[in-house]
């Protein structure tokens, strides 16, 4: 089974401490880190008591890239592979990404047809990401491991998308309340931590494990006319 490793310039973007969850989610993004080798807040929802009474609500989003462009048959299937650090406390799903390979601030929003439900972002499941066509590529993760890799199995709109893509452009976002718009108790911090392509060598990197599809060969037999 091939792997396709994630390509440099994978990371996160984040929004900044915002007094609401409606003004973080739909924030597009004021840092990001493109040059970690590791991250223990690789993603997270941070909803906590401020000063004076008010509200502090931070989101983290991670990105990669895989270069796809030898894939032109849908995998049969294929499992994105990340390997844990530090944290574990978030669930998280993977969606589609249009962000630039090399991630900026910018990329926080980049999730394609996602202008609608994150205008309509009420902290009450109004702006849920689960009814979006083609853009989610896993099922929630609810279980991670610091001591291993994770393993993602991508479904099949994924599997479509890296053979019709040259560059497979993924985000792991947070489940319980970035992707379904639910917001979280007060004084809830969770996250994941995981290795980036940055670390040296691949042994820790992030990668694609896929088994490749086999083209569809139509048959024509020729119809020879019989005289009777």
């Amino acid at each position: 089974m091939p792997n396709i490793y994630s390509t440099g310039g994978d990371g996160w973007a984040m929004t900044g401490a915002e007094s609401s969850w409606v003004n973080a989610r739909r924030s597009a993004g004021v840092s990001s880190d493109n040059n970690n080798s590791r991250d223990s807040m690789a993603v997270l929802v941070e909803y906590l008591a401020g000063k004076g009474g008010g509200l502090q609500v931070v989101m983290r989003r991670a990105f990669m890239s895989f270069n796809t462009s030898g894939i032109s048959v849908a995998p049969s299937e294929a499992t994105l592979k990340v390997r844990g650090y530090a944290n574990q406390t978030a669930d998280v799903i993977v969606v589609k990404s249009t962000a630039a390979t090399t991630v900026v601030a910018g990329s926080f929003d980049d999730i394609p047809n996602t202008a609608t439900p994150f205008g309509a972002t009420d902290g009450s499941g109004a702006g849920t990401l689960a009814g979006v066509s083609g853009l989610t590529y896993s099922a929630e993760i609810a279980t991670w491991s610091v001591s291993g890799y994770v393993d993602i199995e991508l479904n099949s709109t994924a599997l479509d998308d890296m053979a019709s893509l040259d560059t497979f452009k993924i985000c792991i976002m947070e489940y319980d309340s970035d992707y379904l718009d639910i917001t979280p108790s007060l004084n809830s911090f969770v996250k994941i931590g995981f290795y980036w392509a940055e670390n040296t060598g691949t042994s820790l990197d992030p990668y694609i494990d896929y088994t490749a599809g086999v083209a569809s060969v139509a048959h024509n037999a020729p119809f020879f006319g019989t005289n009777f």
